[in-house]
C-alpha cells in the first residue's frame, strides 16, 4: 500500500516534487523517486510485506522500472512460476518479472488489489486490479501524461478545473464514475482496465468483463467455505501488525472469524455512539468478538469527535463523496493507526455479491411492470402524479421501459435532481454516466445479474472502496477485502444470479456463516449503516450553513432545500441533505 506518482514528457522538476509531496500520507514508511529527462517516478511506501529497503521503489529489474500501490496476494506462486534468481522477497519484484514475461496479459495472472506502473522499452503502462480497490488518476497534456495515486497530485501540477457541471453525477451515484474525474481533462483508470504511453500518444485498454451468470450453474457450501477462506488466507499475508474491522453484522464478523482460525487474538475494532443505542452497534460487535476471541477495542465517537473529523474529511478528499459513514472510519482509522496497526480487513464487496439490499428483492417485482398489457394509463398517471420517493422513479422507468435499476448508490434521481437544482435535468440523464457499463454489460439490463454487475461497478467501486483507500490511507492504513478476492468473485458470478439471490438477503453467505457466528447475529434484521449524523449537523449548526452558501454559489433551489431541511428533521432524506451539505462546504474549501 503506497502512493505512486510519475510523468512522462516535458515536466517542470520543481512542480513535479511538490506534487508528489501531497502524497506523503500514502507511505509514511519510505519515499524515493527518479528524476530523468522526460521522466519523473516517484513513490511513497506503505510497508507490509518485505520491509527492507531493497525492497523500495522505484525498483528497477534489468531495464524495466516499477511502481506499484497495493498488493499482490499470490505472490509467492508467481514467484516459483517465473523461477529464476530474486534479489528481494518483495511482491513488487515479482510483478515487475511478471510484467516482463507476460506485457499486456500480465493482470490475468494477478491476485490482489493494484495500481501500477511499468516503464519499460520508452514506453509507460498502467493497470488497475478488476474491482478498481486501488486509485489512478492521470491526465494528457501535449506531449505529457501525468499519473498519480490522488487526484490531489494531479490538479496540483496542473492547477486542474474543478468541473461544478458534474454536480449531477454526484447527486445521483453519490460521485464522479471512471472513466471521468470531478476535474476538467482529468481521468480515473476505470476497474481493471489498461493504458499505454509512448511518444506522446495515448492508448487506453477496456477492462476485460467480469465473469456472467450461467443459469442452471450453483456452488456447494463446503466449497463456497474453501473460496472464502483461502480469500482470507491471502489477506493474512503480512510482515507488519493486522486487525479487522468488526460491526457486528454477518460480513465483517464471518471475515474476522476466518482471520482468527489463523492469527488468535487479532485486533477488532469497532466505533459507537454513547446515548444512541439505536445506532450503536457495539453490543452484538463485542458479542462476535466474545464468541470468536478476538483481541477487541471499541472507541465512542460523540458530537466534538463528529465534528472534528469531518473538518478534517472535508480537508483531505480531493473530490466530494456523499457517503456519510466516511466521517466515523474517519474516526476510527485515526483510533486504529494509534495502535500501531498497519493493515485491516474488511467485509467490503459481500452486499454486492450475495443480494445484501432488500430493494433488490423490491426491484425484481417492480420491473415485472414493463409487461402489464394495459400499463399506459398507469405510466400517465406516475407522470402527473410525482412523488419523492425513489420508488415512484422505479415504477416510471419500468413503465417507460428503460433500465430501472441504475445503482444502489442512486441518492436523488433525475426528477429529484430537476426539482432541487437551478438547471434543467432531463429523464434518463442518470444513464449517461453508466452508458459504457450498459454496453459492457452484453445483456438487458434487468434482473439479478444486473443488479450485482452494476453495484459492483457503481456503488462498491465508485463510492465504499474509493472511501475506504482515501480515509485508511490517509492515516497509513491498507484496507484488505476478502470477498473482493478475484477467485472468489469469479466463481460467485458465474454462478446462476437468481440461485444467488434467492428468496431472502445474503441467504448463501448465512449458510457458511452459521457455522462460524452466534444464532443471532445471523438472525439479525439487516439495517443500513447509519449514525447520529443529521441530530449532531442540526445541534451544531450545521446544517444552517447550507442555505447560506447556497446563497453563495447559487445551486440549489431553495425550496427544494428547505423541503430536505424539514423532512431530515423528521428522519427522511437524511442521505441527500448530508450530499447537499457536504458538496457545498467541500466547494467551499476550494
Amino acid at each position: 500500500m503506497c502512493a505512486i506518482f510519475g510523468i512522462v514528457g516535458p515536466y517542470d522538476p520543481q512542480k513535479a516534487r511538490e506534487a508528489f509531496a501531497l502524497l506523503s500520507h500514502r507511505g509514511p514508511d519510505g519515499s524515493g523517486r527518479i528524476e530523468a529527462p522526460e521522466l519523473f517516478l516517484g513513490h511513497h511506501r506503505l510497508a507490509l510485506i518485505d520491509p527492507l529497503p531493497e525492497a523500495d521503489q522505484p525498483m528497477r529489474v534489468g531495464d524495466t522500472f516499477g511502481l506499484f500501490n497495493g498488493e499482490i496476494y499470490n505472490y509467492r506462486e508467481l514467484r516459483e512460476t517465473l523461477g529464476g534468481a530474486f534479489l528481494t522477497q518483495s511482491d513488487t519484484e515479482v510483478l515487475i518479472r511478471a510484467f516482463m514475461r507476460w506485457g499486456q496479459e500480465t493482470p490475468r495472472h494477478l491476485r490482489g488489489m493494484y495500481a501500477v506502473a511499468f516503464w519499460h522499452e520508452k514506453a509507460l503502462w498502467l493497470f488497475r486490479d478488476p474491482f478498481g480497490k486501488k486509485p489512478l488518476y492521470y491526465a494528457h497534456v501535449g506531449q505529457t501524461l501525468v499519473f498519480a495515486s490522488e487526484a490531489r497530485a494531479v490538479t496540483a501540477y496542473l492547477d486542474a478545473t474543478f468541473e461544478k457541471d458534474r454536480l449531477k453525477a454526484y447527486l445521483f451515484y453519490q460521485t464522479v464514475l471512471s472513466p471521468r474525474s470531478f476535474y476538467r481533462d482529468i481521468f480515473q483508470l476505470e476497474p481493471g482496465a489498461a493504458l499505454r504511453f509512448q511518444n506522446g500518444r495515448l492508448t487506453r485498454y477496456p477492462p476485460s468483463p467480469l465473469p456472467t451468470s450461467k443459469p442452471g450453474r450453483t456452488l456447494s457450501k463446503k466449497s463456497l467455505t474453501s473460496l472464502l477462506r483461502q480469500a482470507v488466507s491471502r489477506r493474512l499475508v503480512a510482515d507488519a501488525p493486522l486487525g479487522a474491522l468488526l460491526s457486528g453484522g454477518v460480513d465483517s464478523s464471518l471475515v474476522a472469524a476466518l482471520a482468527i482460525e489463523e492469527r488468535p487474538k487479532l485486533p477488532t475494532f469497532t466505533v459507537g455512539y454513547e446515548g444512541y443505542e439505536k445506532y450503536d452497534e457495539r453490543p452484538y460487535a463485542g458479542q462476535v468478538a466474545r464468541h470468536i476471541g478476538s483481541d477487541h477495542r471499541e472507541f465512542v465517537m460523540d458530537q466534538t469527535a463528529f465534528l472534528e473529523s469531518v473538518e478534517a474529511l472535508i480537508d483531505h478528499l480531493d473530490e466530494p463523496l456523499a457517503d456519510p459513514a466516511a466521517v466515523p472510519l474517519w474516526f476510527l482509522a485515526r483510533k486504529i493507526a494509534q495502535t500501531g496497526i498497519k493493515g485491516v480487513l474488511s467485509g467490503d464487496g459481500a452486499d454486492e455479491l450475495f443480494f445484501g439490499y432488500r430493494p433488490y428483492y423490491e426491484i425484481i417485482d417492480v420491473e415485472k411492470a414493463a409487461d402489464l398489457k394495459y400499463r399506459n394509463w398507469l405510466r400517465n398517471y406516475f407522470r402527473a402524479h410525482y412523488s419523492p420517493n425513489k420508488e415512484w422513479e422505479w415504477y416510471k422507468r419500468a413503465f417507460e421501459k428503460t433500465p430501472v435499476f441504475r445503482g444502489s448508490g442512486e441518492l436523488f434521481s433525475d426528477l429529484q435532481q430537476n426539482l432541487t437544482l437551478k438547471q434543467n435535468v432531463k429523464d434518463d440523464t442518470s444513464l449517461e454516466a453508466i452508458e459504457h457499463l450498459l454496453k459492457n454489460y452484453g445483456q438487458p439490463p434487468e434482473g439479478a445479474g444486473w443488479m450485482s454487475y452494476i453495484d459492483l461497478k457503481t456503488q462498491l467501486a465508485e463510492v465504499y472502496l474509493k472511501k475506504l483507500d482515501r480515509v485508511l490511507m490517509a492515516h497509513g492504513l491498507e484496507g484488505r477485502s476478502p470477498f473482493l478476492d478475484y477467485d472468489l468473485a469469479e466463481t460467485l458470478l458465474s454462478t446462476d444470479a437468481m440461485w444467488r439471490m434467492g428468496e431472502r438477503p445474503k441467504w448463501l453467505l448465512k449458510s457458511v456463516a452459521a457455522a462460524f457466528l452466534p444464532p443471532d447475529i445471523l438472525e439479525r434484521k439487516k439495517k443500513g449503516f447509519s449514525y447520529p449524523y443529521m441530530e449532531w449537523l442540526f445541534a451544531s449548526g450545521e446544517i444552517a450553513r447550507v442555505e447560506e452558501l447556497n446563497q453563495k454559489f447559487r445551486l440549489f433551489r431553495p425550496d427544494a432545500l428547505r423541503f430536505y431541511i424539514e423532512r431530515a428533521q423528521k428522519g427522511r432524506f437524511k442521505h441527500q441533505l448530508y450530499a447537499l451539505w457536504f458538496y457545498l462546504r467541500w466547494l467551499d474549501r476550494l
